[in-house]
C-alpha cells in the first residue's frame, strides 16, 4: 500500500496593488535542489565547449527575444511588485540590452601573456566557474535577472536563478525565451521558493559562486552559507545614498533629481537617494523645493496613465516602512510632507511620500536602509562637515553630489566611501559601467570588468621552451 504523497509547499504571489492572489509559486525542497544543480553542471560542460562565437550568438538571439517581450515581461513585474508600469517597461528594455552587451564580450575572455624570464612561456587563461548561482531581489526581478545571469553565461558558466517568492514571475519566462533562442537546456535554471530553497542552494557543493542582491542580513547568510565551499561571491546589499547639495550648484536640476532619486519604484532601490545633505545657507529654500516638487507627484494605481509612485511590493514591506516613520516621529522628526499610510480609497500597500526634518544621526530612521519613498533632512556649513555626513554610517553604495565646482566635485568624490559617486546627476546604470558597494554595502561587482571577475577563475600556465639541459642548483643533480 502506497503512502498518500505530499503536495508540494507554495507561496501566494500577492499583487500589491489590489492585494489579490494571483498566483502560487512552488517552495523547492533541498533534494530538488541538488536534483537542479547537477543537471546544472552537467550542462555547463557542454555550454563550456562551445565556442565563445557561438554563445555570442546565442545571447544576442536572447537579447532580440527579450526586446520583442519585453511589455509582456514588465507586466508579469508590475503585478508581482506594483511597480509603475513605465518603469518596469524601461527596466526589462535595458535587460534586452545586458544580453546584447555580454553577447559582444562572450567571444573576448581573454587572459593575458605574462612577463616571465628567457626559454620560458607564462601566461594566464580565465576560465567559468561551473555552476553559479544568482539570487535575485525582488524590487527590479527582470532587469536584475538578466544584469546578473547574462555575464556568467558569456563566460561559459551555467546558471541556477532563485528569483524572490515575491516576484519570480519574469524569471520563468525569461528562461523560456533563452531555451527559445537555442540556449542548451539546462543551461540556464529557475527554481522557485523561499529562504530555505536560497539556503540550500548555497550550501550545495557543486555550486562554485554565487551572485547575491538583497538586504545586509541575508548577505551575511549567504557568505556563511558560502564560506565551507570556499565559493566566489558577489553581494550587492544594502544603500543609505547620501544626497549633497552645495549652495552653488544648479538648484533646479539638483532638486528635480532628489525627488526623482527617491521616488522612483516607491523608492525601492538600493540606490535611491535617502539622505539629503544641503547646505545650511541655501537648506530653508530648497528643502521647500523639494517638499513642493513631492507634492505634485501622483500616486496610485501602477497600472494607470499619469501614476508617477505605485505601491510598495508587500504588505511586511509596507508595515516596515509605516513602523520606522511611527519610530521616527516619536523620536523628534519632523515629517514636511508625507509620513504615513496614503488612501486611495481601496486596497494597496500605499505609502505617502515622505519628507523628514529634525532628523539626528544617532536615529534608526537616519542610519538603516527604508527601502520607501521616505527622504530625510540634514544640514552642513563645510565641505569638511558634508564629508563627514556623507560617510556616517556602515552603507556605502552610491553617493551624489551636486555643485558647479570642479574642484569641489573632484574632492567630495575622492572622500566619499562609496563603490559609486555621481557628480550632478542621477543614478546612472550601464552593462559596462563598475557597480558595486563599500562597507556593509557589498562585496565585489557584478558589471563590466568586475563582472567577469566575479564568475571566472584565473588559471597560469608555465611552458619552458628552450631546448638547452634542464638548469639545476644542485650539483650533480
Amino acid at each position: 500500500m502506497h503512502s498518500p504523497r505530499t503536495a508540494p509547499a507554495t507561496v501566494e504571489l500577492v499583487d500589491p496593488a489590489t492585494e489579490k492572489v494571483v498566483g502560487e509559486v512552488t517552495v523547492h525542497t533541498a533534494e530538488q535542489c541538488d536534483t537542479a544543480v547537477r543537471a546544472s553542471a552537467d550542462a555547463q560542460r557542454v555550454w563550456a565547449a562551445l565556442p565563445g562565437e557561438t554563445r555570442s550568438s546565442l545571447l544576442w538571439k536572447w537579447g532580440e527575444l527579450v526586446e520583442a517581450h519585453h511589455r509582456e515581461i514588465a507586466e508579469l513585474d508590475v503585478r508581482c511588485t506594483g511597480k509603475n508600469l513605465p518603469d518596469a517597461l524601461m527596466e526589462s528594455h535595458r535587460g534586452a540590452r545586458h544580453a546584447r552587451y555580454w553577447a559582444g564580450q562572450a567571444d573576448k575572455v581573454f587572459g593575458r601573456q605574462l612577463a616571465d624570464v628567457p626559454g620560458r612561456l607564462s601566461y594566464s587563461v580565465l576560465e567559468p566557474l561551473g555552476v553559479y548561482l544568482v539570487i535575485l531581489p525582488w524590487n527590479a526581478p527582470a532587469h536584475a535577472f538578466m544584469a546578473r545571469v547574462t555575464p556568467a553565461l558569456a563566460c561559459g558558466n551555467s546558471v541556477v536563478v532563485k528569483p524572490s517568492e515575491l516576484s519570480p514571475l519574469s524569471a520563468v519566462r525569461l528562461a523560456e525565451l533563452a531555451e527559445e533562442a537555442g540556449i542548451p537546456e539546462g543551461v540556464l535554471r529557475v527554481v522557485t521558493g523561499d529562504g530555505t530553497t536560497g539556503a540550500a542552494l548555497c550550501a550545495h557543493p557543486r555550486v562554485a559562486g554565487v551572485s547575491f542582491t538583497g538586504s545586509v542580513p541575508t548577505g551575511r547568510a549567504v557568505a556563511h552559507a558560502a564560506a565551507d565551499t570556499f565559493k566566489k561571491l558577489t553581494l550587492e546589499m544594502g544603500g543609505k545614498s547620501p544626497v549633497v547639495v552645495f549652495d552653488d550648484a544648479d538648484l533646479d536640476s539638483a532638486a528635480r533629481a532628489a525627488v526623482l532619486g527617491i521616488l522612483v519604484n516607491a523608492g525601492q532601490i538600493c540606490a535611491a537617494g535617502s539622505r539629503l545633505v544641503v547646505q545650511a545657507g541655501i537648506a530653508e529654500a530648497f528643502v521647500e523645493e523639494v517638499r513642493e516638487r513631492m507634492g505634485r507627484v501622483t500616486v496610485g494605481d501602477p497600472t494607470a496613465k499619469g501614476t508617477m509612485v505605485g505601491p510598495l511590493v508587500s504588505r511586511g514591506q509596507y508595515e516596515k516602512v509605516l513602523g520606522m516613520l511611527a519610530e521616527a516621529r516619536a523620536d523628534g522628526a519632523r515629517a514636511l510632507t508625507g509620513g504615513g499610510a496614503h488612501d486611495t480609497g481601496g486596497p494597496g500597500f500605499y505609502v505617502q511620500p515622505t519628507l523628514l526634518d529634525r532628523v539626528r544621526p544617532d536615529m534608526r530612521i537616519a542610519r538603516e536602509e527604508v527601502f520607501g519613498p521616505v527622504m530625510t533632512v540634514e544640514t552642513f556649513t563645510t565641505e569638511e562637515e558634508a564629508v563627514a555626513l556623507a560617510n556616517a554610517g556602515d552603507l556605502g553604495l552610491s553617493s551624489y553630489v551636486w555643485t558647479r565646482d570642479a574642484g569641489r566635485l573632484i574632492r567630495m568624490a575622492q572622500a566619499i566611501e562609496a563603490g559609486v559617486v555621481h557628480g550632478n546627476t542621477t543614478l546612472v546604470m550601464d552593462s559596462g559601467l563598475p557597480f558595486g558597494g563599500f562597507g556593509d554595502s557589498g562585496l565585489g561587482g557584478a558589471y563590466g570588468e568586475d563582472a567577469i571577475a566575479g564568475c571566472t577563475r584565473t588559471k597560469r600556465v608555465t611552458l619552458r621552451v628552450a631546448d638547452t639541459p634542464l638548469p639545476s642548483p644542485w650539483p650533480g643533480v
